[in-house]
């Protein structure tokens, strides 16, 4: 078993067959980060998840990089001038400012961190929860107390930054994980829950009402909350929601062709301004209507919108794009993190592929990066989303996109784009992506939204831009993943769906879907009790399966007979690949790649530390006629050897 670390020159190491190696990271650059032209980090991103401005500065964390980093961007230069690193975390959503310091919630840890800008200092106050928290919001009072909300105990709790105090004001609503949105008055503490409920907090004694209109788009889902004037603002997909902050009634400010209003502030004028989630609109309450007054990043989350004292308007996006709207203009000056060499850095991977002509596609926040390992070059392009899966079609690219559900076909030379459309139909995170290629069709297995289960197939014609969506494979079941197997595709369930449901399926399933006919002719549950099934593929008629729930369950199944070959644990959950006979199978937990078969009796590791996280897999994708395969291994891009 071979550990794989980061090398800054190309090794060659020999191995035991069973043990594999490491052909070769690609080499660094001289100083600095390694950027995807010389062949460095597989995917560099500066995606952010938390926001907040104090006068001109904007303050962003970033996603994806470990530890996460604070970047701090002067507004009237559009430059960033100083990025530190926390002491750890994944990422933090929640990001406020009191008294000129910065006030962070991470996950997965649930910490809570004091950022001084004048000190360069970033501190870590207390931890508000278990391990795998997640600080979701964070919002400052009028008198300084900051006030977190948290998954999955759905907490809200309050900071006194001139004591570094932290109170636990319980859970905001009963039964709820989540205190996703927070906004805070003189008087409470507003939180917005999964389910959507929006719960007033007494600051003063600790009282909870549910002030939340009923039979409203609310009750679909909160994207953004806001206070101020006596009122407080809820956003949906329909607009905001001018609630009285006792709950007795309501405005309705519609924000017509709208995805989702994720982003809201309160002006000093007691105006609003948002932001649309996937449009990139910005937004601006006239009357009793949310007006567009100009086009940001389209396909883009918003993180927040700020309005400065001169009147501009500052905002930034998940990808780390910002936008500047100075006053009397309608258009704006973009700016983009990853520029920045200091704010960007290596990322965790959403996807890779292994294209026929030798380039190795990887999917990352906002971007994908085409490697040319033989010519030593790679080049990186923006797209609209999270690139969650790629496959190679004719000589260009197949990607579905989180969280629009876009499907684009990029040109891996030009970086040019075209969108067939979004799947739609209740979807939000694409799995799996296949190119069936007798007939031409690509196969896209995706999740609904938070709070359904109905998954979807999506058949995609990329001839002719076609696109058919089956919402009929697997009942009350996400799709997870796709094995072909001639012109049979053998489908993975998930029977928590989007979560934030409970199932209704005792068991995770497989579809079994005729590419020619467009039927599924059958459907079976390899193991009882296993509610999500993570990854499939499909060898001389015996299945692999891996699970997510429960994490690391493997088993071989006969086809023919219906019967469990084999069965055992990995470290976690992954992806499974066939590759010249052999059964491949990457885990996270423990960050594995192993040998599974055909005619083991239990899996063979053969290597160890290639460095995924909690909320990615690792990723093997096999090289045409060699037994070698793309990986990232700390996050380079490496060829591993398979053995023989």
């Amino acid at each position: 078993m071979t550990h794989l670390n980061r090398r800054n020159v190309i090794q060659l190491t020999a191995l035991s067959a069973l043990g594999g190696s490491v052909l070769g990271e690609l080499p660094a650059a001289a100083d600095g980060l390694r950027r995807p032209g010389q062949f460095g980090p597989a995917s560099l991103s500066a995606a952010i998840v938390g926001m907040a401005v104090d006068g001109t500065t904007g303050y962003f964390v970033t996603r994806g990089q470990t530890p996460p980093k604070v970047v701090t961007y002067d507004i009237v230069s559009r430059t960033v001038t100083d990025v530190v690193s926390l002491e750890r975390g994944d990422g933090g959503w929640a990001c406020t400012v009191s008294g000129g310091k910065v006030y962070i919630g991470t996950y997965s840890f649930g910490d809570i961190v004091e950022y001084d800008p004048a000190t360069r200092v970033a501190r870590r106050l207390g931890t508000i929860g278990p391990s795998g928290t997640i600080v979701f919001a964070a919002t400052t009072a009028p008198d300084g107390v900051v006030y977190f909300g948290t998954y999955p105990r759905g907490e809200v709790w309050s900071l006194q930054p001139a004591t570094g105090t932290l109170t636990n004001l319980g859970r905001a609503f009963p039964g709820s994980q989540y205190a996703r949105l927070l906004a805070a008055d003189e008087t409470y503490v507003y939180a917005g829950t999964i389910p959507a409920h929006i719960v007033r907090i007494d600051r003063s004694t600790g009282a909870k009402v549910d002030i939340m209109p009923v039979g409203t788009a609310l009750d679909s889902g909160l994207g953004a909350l806001a206070a101020g004037s006596d009122r407080v603002y809820a956003a949906s997909s329909f607009g905001v929601h001018d609630i009285a902050r006792d709950g007795s009634g309501y405005v309705e400010v519609p924000a017509d062709e709208e995805y989702l209003v994720d982003s809201l502030t309160v002006t000093g004028d007691g105006g609003l301004l948002a932001l649309g989630r996937l449009t990139g609109s910005i937004l601006r309450r006239e009357g009793d209507r949310l007006a567009r007054i100009a086009q940001g990043p389209e396909g883009d989350e918003g993180r927040g919108v700020a309005l400065l004292p001169d009147g501009t308007v500052f905002a930034a996006n998940g990808s780390g794009r910002v936008s500047i709207l100075a006053p009397g203009r309608n258009t704006v000056e973009q700016d983009d993190l990853t520029n920045d060499a200091r704010a960007a850095g290596p990322e965790l991977l959403q996807s890779m592929c292994a294209a026929p002509d030798g380039s190795v596609y990887v999917g990352g926040h906002f971007a994908i990066t085409v490697h040319e390992p033989a010519r030593g070059i790679s080049r990186r392009y923006p797209v609209a989303g999270e690139a969650k899966d790629i496959a190679a079609w004719r000589n260009r690219m197949i990607s579905a996109l989180y969280p629009s559900g876009e499907v684009i076909d990029l040109d891996p030379r030009t970086g040019r784009v075209r969108s067939f459309g979004r799947i739609d139909n209740n979807q939000q995170r694409p799995w799996d992506v296949v190119h069936h290629k007798p007939s031409g069709l690509v196969l896209i297995a995706s999740a609904p939204r938070y709070g359904s289960l109905q998954g979807a197939l999506t058949l995609l014609d990329p001839a002719t831009g076609k696109m058919e969506v089956r919402l009929d494979i697997l009942p009350n079941q996400a799709l997870n993943a796709i094995a072909l197997d001639g012109d049979m595709a053998y489908i993975a369930g998930d029977t928590w769906g989007g979560n934030g449901i409970p199932p209704t399926e005792p068991t995770a399933q497989v579809a079994v879907f005729d590419i020619s006919r467009r039927e599924v002719v059958d459907r079976f549950a390899p193991l009882p009790d296993q509610p999500s099934m993570q990854h499939v593929e499909v060898l001389n008629g015996v299945l692999y399966a891996l699970y997510k729930r429960t994490s690391g369950s493997w088993l071989a199944y006969d086809l023919a007979t219906r019967t469990v070959l084999r069965s055992g644990k990995l470290s976690g959950y992954g992806e499974i690949v066939a590759h010249r006979g052999r059964i491949y199978a990457g885990a996270n937990f423990g960050d594995n790649i192993y040998l599974l078969g055909p005619g083991l009796e239990s899996a063979v590791r053969l290597h160890t530390g290639i460095g995924t996280n909690w909320y990615t897999v690792p990723r093997i994708e096999p090289v045409l006629g060699a037994r070698k395969a793309w990986a990232a291994v700390d996050r380079n891009l490496a060829l591993i050897e398979l053995p023989s």
